[in-house]
Order: C-alpha cells, then structure tokens, then sequence
C-alpha cells in the first residue's frame, strides 16, 4: 500500500516580484489608499499646487501633477525601490518624524501592482522619464534640455491587472468613490495653502483655491459644505506643547450617517473610536441628546511624542500620553460651549414621529479632567469601559445559563444538549428573537464602522424610515438613487451578523411599518453561518423562554434516537 505521508517541499526564497505584489496588498489595499501615499509625497516635496483626475474611481487611470522639488533622475529608478527612503538614516529617526512618508514601501507596492508612468524634474536638470509594469521597468529615459520648472507627474493605470485576486476585495463603485471623495477632503482640510485641481472621469474640474493658514476655517467651510451654507464653531486650547483646534457645524441631525467627521494629529488622518467618542460626548451643550453634525478636529504635538509606525497605512497612531490628549480634548471642546453663551440648541421639527422602542437613554456625565488618565494602561481602559457602560439605571442583563452544547444541526433546526436534555432549536426562530430581544432591551448607542457597508435593499427609504432606523441605532445614508449604505449599528448587537437581518427586516417592512413587528417573519436562506452564535442567542434568552415561545422542544431519549 501506498504511503500517504504529506509531501514535503524544499524552503526557498521567493521571487522579488511575489515579494513585491505581497507587501503591495499590505500598502495599497484600494485606490484610496494609492491616492494618499501619491498625495503625501507631493505635500513632502513641497508642492504648492496639486493636479488630480481619477477615472473609473483610480482602476483605470488616477494621476497626481505637482510643482514640488522633483526626482533628479538619477534617483528616478532607486525610488521605485523596496525601503529606497531619503526620510531616515537611523532607527530612531521613525520617531523624530516631520513627513507624511519614511519606509520607502507606496511607490514599490503601486509599481508592483499597475503599469506606472513616472515623469519628473528637479531643478536645474532635464526632465526623466520611468515607465514600470507590473514591477519591471519597461523604459527610463531622459531628455537632454533642462526642464523650465520641477514637479512629478504619477501616472497609475490598471490597477491590480496582474493582481486579479485583489479586485475581489474592491467594494461598490459608490463605497470607492466615498473613499476616494474623503481622501481628497483630508488633504484640502490640511494644506490649506495648498491649490487643488480634482477631475472626475468626464466632469468638470473641480478648483480649490490655496488660502492662508489664518483661513482654514473658511476651507473647512468650502470643503464639507454641499448644498447648503455650514455655520462652523470654532474652539480650541493647548497644554504641555499639544494643541487641539476643532470645528464643530452648529446644525446637528441624529446619527453620523452622511457627515463630515474628520480627525487629524499633525495633519495625518487617522481613525481613532476613542477621540470620536470624547468630541461627540463632550459636544453636547451644542448637539441636542442623540445627535451629532460635522467636526474637524486636529491635534498637533511633538513627532518623538507620537508612533505613527504601527499601521502599514498609517491610519492609526499611538500617543505616548494619550491621557492628556484626551483630557485636553474635552476640556476645550466644554470650557469653549460654556463661555459661549451665544450657542443655543438647534430646534427640532415637532412633527417627526420616533418609534416607541424604549425610552431616550439618560445622559451620562464623565468628569474627564477629574479622571487620572496618566495612571496607567488600566485606568484609561476602565474610564472608557465606564463612557460605554450601559447606566445602572438601564435594564439589567438576563441570567446567564450554562453552557449549551450544538450536537447536530440540520440547517433549519439543531440538537442541543442543555444540562442533560436534549432540546430541538428552530434556528430561524431563535435568531430573530434574540435579534429582537436584543434591540427591545440592549444598549442602541450606535457604534461606527471602519468601513460603511453597503445594503442591499429592494425599496426605498424615506426620510422618516431613515430616522426610525437611527433610533433603534442603525445609521443609513443613501448615497445614490437606489444605493444605501450602513455607517453604524447599535453596540447590543455587536456579536451578530445585523447587516443581513437589518436588509432583511428593511425590506418585509413596506412603506415605513413598524420595523420591529417584521422581526419575527425574517427567514435568511443561509442559517448556517451563524451556528456559532447559536450559544449566545440560547444564554441571553433563557432556556424557559425559548420554550415558551415554542422556539425550543425538550425530546425524550425514544424521540431522539427515532429522529436519528
């Protein structure tokens, strides 16, 4: 007989170009991510004036001009290098960092991944030429005149064409251009006196005149408006060589879905839930309860102060003493609402009618200055455990019940074994009531998505609906004619695959009904992902109650095996 032992294979170093597409999907994950590694090296080389067109949302073509320093050519093809950086020389200039780029990584991992044009001048010096693709260069040639001016000219065509896989990940055209629209945004809000040319396939170009820095209020304005005026306050203070400054838009609407919503340290965009929450929280002397509206919020402190080395895209930082950031945070955002008296809450129409789920959640008060944030690790995670704790006033968690154990499933129902019985779970029954449950009696605070995720709905929603829904804290913004997105989910149902129960209940609910009364009548055809989440739906609801709603059958052991 034949031995099945595994086959071995010998170990080998890869291939520079399998290392490269590798690293590639590190860097660039989507067009958005290689509009702002191209964006980052223009403002480091000191542009002044920044040309972009996007067309097929960065697949097809997404270029970059700009008036910076340029590439002298002898250098042109040692950019396009794997760490080939001119930012640090040593270690320990990563933390003593002053530039959007360091690692020498983008402009590798996009020649990896499309065929690229690169055209450049530094000055005093004849214009160079590079074309790579798919990582091999395919021609580098040079003029013999010097160029009249400096500047690089990025080219990135067919992205991810030698990468087909890739695209797999690439989400809706609209979620694309989302992300594309927010990375032009950021850098308008931070280079000010930057002037920015962007063209969408065939639409006219859109200018962006360069301002003063005393003027960024008024780019601010120019930026997030649409088409509306936006009144902007703003606020601001400084402690122990940080500084914060944040506009915040008077007018406020519940939920985020639709809004500008913007942090930056030292003009980087960044994702951080904990800043959002403290300006959101902190705001509302001038946010009613419930709801929020636009802000842009920059925090600027010394570079050695700050990682920004922990993210392969840089969106996430790390603060040497995130407390007093935190702190600094909502004491200007609170002492400047207070000393302003001339804020007053925005009114709201008397004639919208929110569904009757539970009562609006009590307003939680956190002295952030009176918390000793620069205790340590654990007393910053307790004090945000206590701003997302549910108050001791709210409804109290049901007995836990120990553990149940799946024996069998059969799609549509499962053996459980549940202290030495054995039950029959219908499992589209028991999904939609703790689905129910949950969103009857859990925590709606809505929690946001790192990524807005697009809904699949065969209706429309009108303003009304959208308001029903943000109550129960399901934040949907409609971003075309027939497109919807999900920007947050209420925090209750942070363990269950809400998108599609939420498209699902969106969709039995015709003409605004009652969204809570279609729960019940859900019937998802593929119940069998979620057999994992059979355990926590049976501990939150109680074995008792699951019988009572008939949900779950005690079988008798002659029951059992007849059924076997």
């Amino acid at each position: 007989m034949a031995s099945s032992s595994p086959k071995h294979h010998k170990i080998q170093l890869l291939p520079e170009h399998i290392i490269d597409q590798i690293k590639a999907g590190e860097v660039i994950e989507r067009p958005s991510t290689l509009l702002k590694e191209l964006l980052e090296n223009s403002i480091d080389a000191g542009s002044s004036e920044i040309e972009i067109e996007i067309i097929n949302n960065g697949l097809d073509l997404l270029s970059v001009k700009d008036n910076g320093s340029g590439i002298p050519f002898e250098d042109l093809d040692l950019a396009f290098c794997r760490h080939a950086t001119s930012k640090i020389e040593k270690f320990e200039d990563i933390y003593n960092l002053f530039t959007y780029g360091f690692r020498g990584e983008a402009l590798a991992s996009i020649a990896a991944v499309s065929k690229l044009t690169c055209v450049s001048s530094a000055k005093d010096a004849p214009e160079g030429l590079i074309k790579i693709n798919g990582g091999q260069i395919v021609a580098h040639d040079q003029d013999k005149e010097a160029a009249d001016k400096t500047g690089t000219s990025m080219f990135i065509r067919d992205l991810f064409y030698n990468t087909p896989a890739r695209m797999k990940f690439i989400q809706s055209k609209t979620s694309e251009k989302n992300q594309l629209d927010k990375i032009v945004k950021a850098f308008l809000l931070t280079q000010p006196e930057v002037k920015i040319t962007v063209k969408w396939d065939e639409q006219d170009k859109s200018v962006y005149p360069a301002r003063p820095r005393e003027q960024l209020k008024e780019r601010v304005e120019d930026t997030i408006k649409k088409n509306r005026p936006i009144n902007l306050l703003g606020l601001g203070a400084s402690y122990d060589d940080i500084h914060f400054k944040v506009f915040l838009s008077r007018e406020s609407s519940r939920g985020n879905a639709g809004k500008a919503q913007f942090i930056f340290v030292n003009d980087r965009l960044i994702q951080d839930v904990q800043i959002h929450k403290v300006i959101i929280n902190s705001a509302q002397n001038l946010w009613p309860q419930g709801e929020s509206g636009h802000y842009c919020a920059y925090i600027n402190l010394p570079a050695e102060r700050l990682d920004v080395n922990i993210h392969p895209n840089k969106t996430q930082v790390k603060f040497y003493e995130g407390g007093k950031v935190l702190s600094l945070i909502s004491g200007s955002i609170k002492d400047g609402l207070t000393k302003n008296t001339s804020l007053a809450t925005p009114s709201r129409p008397s004639n919208l009618e929110l569904p009757d789920v539970m009562p609006a959640p009590e307003r939680k008060e956190m002295e952030y200055r009176r918390f000793d944030f620069d205790s340590g690790g654990s007393s910053l995670e307790s004090y945000f455990q206590n701003l997302d704790a549910p108050s001791r006033h709210s409804h109290a968690e049901p007995n836990r019940q120990p553990e149940f154990q799946t024996l069998i499933n059969f799609g549509e129902f499962s053996l459980i074994k549940h202290r030495e019985k054995i039950y029959a779970i219908k499992t589209p029954e028991l999904m939609s009531a703790w689905f129910s449950q949950s969103l009857a009696s859990g925590d709606k605070s809505p929690t946001p998505l790192l990524v807005s995720q697009p809904l699949d709905l065969t209706q429309r929603l009108a303003e009304a609906d959208m308001i029903k829904l943000g109550e129960l804290g399901f934040e949907v913004d409609q971003i075309g004619p027939d497109d919807y997105v999900l920007r947050t989910f209420p925090n209750c149902l942070k363990s269950f695959p809400f998108r599609e129960y939420l498209q699902a209940m969106i969709n039995l609910a015709p003409g605004g009904a009652d969204f809570l009364k279609r729960v019940g009548q859900i019937r998802l055809e593929d119940q069998s992902q979620w057999q994992h989440h059979h355990a926590k739906a049976m501990e939150s609801l109680g074995i008792t109650e699951l019988v009572k709603l008939n949900i779950a059958v005690e079988l008798t052991k002659e029951k059992v095996k007849k059924l076997l």
